[in-house]
């Protein structure tokens, strides 16, 4: 898994969460009514559900022991709520303020949250961790990736379409339980669904960089407490 984690910017593995903490996962992060919900790493069930994962990327050795989870989204693609996600790189994530250190960029508010791209080398340092909390096949709208991607740093939107054909593309499915783990800078994008039905993914992001806490919107070290 780890392997394949470096050499193509994905993978997908098994980090044995319980079948009670993805019921109430199912139950707890999501509104019930619109696309998802973000900025979830204050609901407890989201926050021992990111401890659990932790244990298992340090024990799995993909991600460090001074790392801290950052982020965390929910989202279900549904009959409804059924999107296609055009090809793109994850580049803005929440902090608690404007970001006045050198190298964060596209700063912004969004829902009365501040966003801004970090540096590169902050970003080649994060991880995403995709909890699938009902079986994805690809008739609900599966994620895709450009294998490889991920090494190529900030791609500029006009040249992704480009990177996309000469790299390729793969389509990842996932069952219940089970996580797509990702690089921030691989590029992907999602169709719609052909069958839309419930696709709830919990969407986690790590870095291996505990910056100062007043940066971060909120952020869970390995022993659940803010870092």
């Amino acid at each position: 898994m780890i392997e394949k984690l470096h050499q193509s910017g994905f993978a997908v593995g098994n980090p044995e969460l319980p079948a009670s903490s993805l019921d109430e996962l199912c139950s707890t992060a999501f509104d019930g009514g619109g696309p998802g919900s973000r900025c979830l790493l204050g609901v407890p069930s989201v926050r021992s559900a990111a401890v659990r994962l932790y244990d298992w990327l340090i024990r799995s050795g993909a991600i460090e022991t001074r790392g801290v989870a950052v982020q965390a989204i929910a989202f279900d693609k549904r009959d409804g709520t059924n999107w296609k996600v055009t090809w793109h790189q994850d580049l803005l994530f929440p902090f608690a303020e404007r970001v006045h250190e050198a190298g964060f960029e596209l700063q912004c508010i969004k829902a009365g949250v501040h966003y801004a791209r970090p540096p590169r080398t902050i970003l080649e340092g994060m991880l995403a961790v995709r909890v699938h909390l009902d079986d994805c096949d690809e008739n609900n709208g599966p994620l895709r990736v450009s294998p490889g991607s991920h090494l190529e740093g900030v791609i500029p939107s006009n040249m992704i379409g480009d990177r996309v054909q000469a790299l390729g593309d793969v389509t990842v499915c996932a069952k219940r339980g089970e996580a797509i783990l990702m690089r921030p800078l691989t590029l992907h994008a999602s169709s719609k669904a052909a069958i839309p039905r419930h696709r709830r993914v919990l969407h986690f992001v790590f870095s291996n960089q505990t910056l100062p806490s007043a940066l971060w919107h909120s952020s869970v070290g390995p022993d659940g407490m803010n870092r």
